[in-house]
């Protein structure tokens, strides 16, 4: 297929795939009763494809690529699909089911003869994996075609890295009528938490690290209180500046309680305010301001989850105390470092990542018993050996080192172990990388890229079992 040929057919398509639930596994137990249902699945979902305009280019074992001119028409087959499935299935045995998942994708494709290729195939092939069984999944860019046309709605599973595509997409998913009643009630927990990013009010633009802080921190720290569900930094940072009310974002996110503020930093002094909402009916829980010195900041926090949680009805232990209430540093200049380098992390370049190495060895300079800024330090090293700008091996030489100093100073760190986690994934330590992984969630679990790593870990291991636990276990915020 020559570069011009690729070029002349090239278009823009919603590519669609369908994914029978267990299928492999239960051909190893039963194959005759998993050719009746993949035959059943067949018979069911192919008359669907034309009465939406979709175009069947291939199936590949027991899922099903097509193709559509339209996202709209893609989501509402999809829709079809699963409600024609759902009525089967509503009078069998649970091991009679014909259950599939769906993913939907909206992007440029090649054609060549009857076939599709691109990296919007390729897309679409991972989102499918992430819907539950019976679900369906979307990528932002059919959400944002879809959003006021569809006639259900759909609720946001976050920023996922997907493999093979080099920057996260958002994926959504289609809450289907027959799932409404479970869903309406999930919407009014009150103790499944929202902290959206806090407003930066001070006069420098540039300060806005400090709000990031102050909204990462009160995440971890909340995180800590078994009885709340909170939900993680990277589906609530794209509310950034939002205008949305809070019913709509709890909505969205399947939250029954929001916290907001804003930070202003002058100097020496900091006001921070903050209000927890009811997203049911967008009424104040409870709200403070709080006037004080820079180094108090700790203490707000501390204050901020323990009057979140005591307004949730969520008695604290010790241990969640001594989590909410533990400082990450005495230094506030080494804090402030700590806080900017973060910032210079999440934008992955190799300069930024120079520069934050920068800012966490100042920090660990001021304070050398500041665990959290050789983690900094350690994942700098990881990205940028990931990106190919420092050698592998001596990469993790250096992250070892620092990893093991972060937690000879704090053996419980969480993102310590989540790092760690990272690092025996790239060398294959698989027993090493889980161990670690379940380490970091058991102490802290809104830790959504852990859960990816467990669920691509379970894999390997080629065990669908537990791909699905760990699957289910994917966040829209920290579940």
């Amino acid at each position: 297929m020559s570069r011009v040929a690729d070029e002349s057919q090239r278009r823009l398509a919603a590519i669609m795939f369908t994914d029978l639930v267990g299928y492999t596994a239960l051909t190893q137990k039963n194959e005759a009763l998993a050719m009746q249902l993949l035959e059943e699945h067949r018979r069911i979902v192919r008359p669907l494809f034309p009465k939406h305009n979709g175009r069947e280019v291939k199936t590949i074992g027991d899922a099903f690529l097509v193709e559509f001119g339209s996202a709209l028409e893609a989501t509402r087959c999809a829709f079809d699909i699963q409600q024609s499935l759902n009525e089967v299935n509503s009078s069998r045995p649970e091991d009679k089911r014909v259950l599939a998942r769906v993913g939907i994708h909206l992007g440029d494709v090649i054609h060549d003869q009857n076939d599709v290729y691109g990296d919007s195939v390729n897309i679409a092939s991972r989102i499918e994996p992430l819907a539950s069984p019976g679900g369906i999944c979307v990528s932002e860019q059919v959400y944002a075609q879809i959003k006021n046309k569809f006639e259900f709605p759909l609720s946001t599973l976050g920023e996922r890295n997907l493999k093979n595509v080099s920057e996260p997409i958002e994926v959504y998913r289609v809450i289907l009528p027959w799932e409404k009643k479970s869903e309406g009630e999930l919407s009014l927990e009150k103790n499944r938490i929202a902290v959206l990013p806090f407003t930066n009010m001070s006069s420098n633009p540039e300060e806005g690290y400090f709000a990031d802080g102050m909204t990462e921190e009160l995440i971890t720290s909340l995180s800590g209180v078994r009885q709340l569900t909170v939900i993680a930094r990277t589906s609530v940072m794209k509310y950034k500046g939002s205008q949305k009310g809070a019913s709509e974002i709890g909505r969205e996110l399947n939250a029954g309680s929001l916290i907001e503020g804003s930070v202003r930093k002058a100097g020496n002094r900091v006001r921070i305010t903050a209000q927890l909402i009811d997203t049911s009916t967008e009424g104040h829980l409870w709200a403070q301001n709080y006037d004080r010195q820079l180094e108090d900041v700790f203490a707000i926090q501390s204050e901020i989850a323990e009057k979140v949680a005591g307004e949730l009805r969520v008695r604290l232990v010790d241990s969640e105390k001594r989590v909410i209430e533990k400082k990450p540093t005495e230094n506030m200049e080494a804090y402030t470092c700590f806080l900017q380098g973060r910032d210079l992390v999440r934008m992955g370049t190799e300069p930024s990542l120079r520069q934050a190495i920068g800012l966490f060895e100042k920090a660990i300079e001021l304070d050398p018993s500041f665990a959290k800024a050789y983690v900094g330090l350690a994942q700098c090293h990881q990205f940028l050996a990931d990106g190919g700008f420092e050698l592998a091996d001596i990469s993790v030489t250096t992250v070892r080192r620092l990893l093991d100093r972060a937690l000879s100073l704090d053996p419980n760190l969480p993102e310590a172990h989540a790092a760690l986690t990272v690092m025996f994934f790239n060398m294959d330590d698989f027993p090493g990388a889980e161990a670690q992984a379940r380490r970091a969630l058991e102490l802290n679990p809104s830790l959504p890229d852990t859960y990816w790593h467990l669920f691509e870990l379970a894999a390997h291991k080629g065990d669908p079992g537990e791909m699905e636990a760990d699957r289910v276990s994917l966040p829209s915020g920290s579940d």
